[in-house]
């Protein structure tokens, strides 16, 4: 699996230098730079997608005085990057919980996050940060030298066209990254199709194994 080290030395290939690090905390320019914006990169690439290797569910906390228009209050977990969903529901069978995200203030007039909702006793769905690349799919890895690459080109070389290709790669190695993520799930559990899709005849050949899907044809002889 690819260290910080390895990530940064891609990015740095990727700007076209010739320069290599053997630490992040160095202190050669390509390294304050790549430290600069390693974090920034990887919390944005988190945050792009429902990443597996970064999907918590937990319980969340219940806290006190919720506001008027609500009746519960959590507190969001403290390695949340983003929340995707509450309650751990298929969302094409069921309604995801409606929820808020909002700031609060603690007992000692620090600003927290919370989650205000009218549903009790409800789980997280979130992205964790998820700072050791060990626990990263390559894929992932992959991603992120591309996007530090994009934020530190032009600071080395000063080459902004490279830069701004070097950002497009990082859009499209996300979207590689994040289908190739998906298709890891099982599609066998699925059983409701969408009534978008299905009227527009939409098979996603799950019928062959038992579970029929809905067509124009089959709607219609429904009326």
């Amino acid at each position: 699996m690819a260290t910080v080290t390895d990530i940064c030395n891609a990015a740095l290939s990727h700007c076209g230098t010739r320069s290599k690090i053997s630490s992040i905390d160095e202190g050669s320019t390509e390294a304050n730079a790549c430290r600069n914006h390693f974090e920034m990169i990887r919390d944005a690439t988190l945050q792009a997608h429902d990443w597996n290797f970064a999907r918590m569910t937990v319980p969340l906390a219940l806290l006190q005085n919720p506001p008027g228009r609500w009746i519960y209050k959590y507190a969001v977990p403290g390695d949340c990057i983003r929340l995707r969903r509450l309650n751990d529901v298929p969302l094409l069978a069921l309604p995801e919980t409606f929820y808020e995200l909002a700031a609060d203030k603690d007992d000692t007039g620090a600003f927290v996050s919370v989650i205000l909702t009218n549903a009790p006793a409800v789980s997280a769905i979130y992205t964790a940060r998820v700072t050791d690349p060990l626990r990263w799919d390559p894929g992932f890895a992959d991603v992120v030298a591309y996007g530090l690459a994009a934020r530190i080109c032009y600071e080395l070389s000063g080459k902004e066209d490279r830069a701004r290709t070097l950002m497009q790669l990082w859009q499209l190695n996300v979207n590689a990254a994040a289908a190739a993520a998906a298709n890891e799930g099982s599609a066998l559990n699925r059983t409701y199709v969408p009534e978008a899709l299905a009227v527009r005849g939409y098979d996603d050949g799950l019928g062959e194994l038992g579970q029929a899907t809905a067509t124009i044809d089959t709607k219609l002889a429904g009326f």
